[in-house]
């Protein structure tokens, strides 16, 4: 898929959930994502996305918003992480010692698969803090849409050779993975060496999409979005009373 045809989808995907009352958007100051977090009705932000916890700025991060009636309905943050020749299990046992630690600088992750370390290289992304307002859930499809639209924008922006982020186990017997784009998925990707500290858990998984899988899950976002329009009525939000 080349870069006109990524932009191209994007405006499709765009029209799509236009069509639908949502406004999706960058969030050009990284501190704004905290207070989208808490009107969104998220209970965290993950140090791997917080302003507070890392240096910022628009060459490395790149969160989304999707809004409707001017609230926050969901949200998505971005950000590279260029490895060059460093390997993935250096590179996240310093930056989890780094936001999961303590003052002691002890590892808080030891041992990565290395299936892993073999696959996961170079140019990555971590998309994570995927999340939506609980006023907007039973929104599949929609959700499908925004996130499609942020792998595209990842992609238009960085070219990485890898987007990924983890899933809760719980999450992924929802099928979290399908629904956020992800097209391969690793188990027990690492090792901690620490109670992993809430919301994360030991049933992670390491959910991936490579740069060669973007158009296929991408276009197949597109497609069954256009033709879900075709033959039924405008997707309703559903509240959760």
């Amino acid at each position: 898929m080349d870069t006109l045809a990524r932009a191209a989808a994007i405006g499709r995907l765009m029209k799509v959930l236009e069509s639908k009352g949502f406004e999706v958007s960058q969030v050009s100051d990284p501190v704004e994502v905290g207070d989208i977090v808490a009107q969104i009705g998220k209970p965290y932000l993950t140090p791997m996305s917080a302003a507070a916890s890392n240096d910022f700025t628009s060459g490395n991060y790149l969160p989304l918003v999707a809004r409707k009636d001017g609230e926050p309905a969901m949200l998505g943050c971005a950000r590279l992480e260029d490895l060059g020749h460093e390997p993935v299990d250096r590179f996240w046992q310093r930056v989890f010692s780094r936001t999961y630690g303590d003052a002691s600088g002890k590892d808080v992750v030891g041992r990565v698969r290395p299936e892993v370390v073999r696959a996961v290289a170079r140019r990555l992304v971590y998309f994570g803090d995927l999340f939506v307002n609980p006023k907007f859930r039973g929104m599949s499809s929609s959700v499908r849409e925004f996130v499609a639209i942020g792998h595209l924008a990842v992609s238009l922006k960085w070219d990485p050779d890898w987007i990924y982020c983890f899933i809760r186990e719980k999450d992924m017997l929802r099928g979290a993975a399908v629904r956020y784009g992800f097209s391969a998925t690793m188990p027990a990707p690492f090792e901690w060496l620490i109670d992993p500290p809430a919301p994360r858990d030991r049933s992670e998984v390491l959910a991936l999409l490579s740069r060669d899988e973007l158009p296929v899950v991408t276009q197949q976002a597109l497609r069954s979005s256009e033709q879900r329009d075709q033959i039924r009525p405008p997707e309703r939000l559903q509240g959760t009373g």
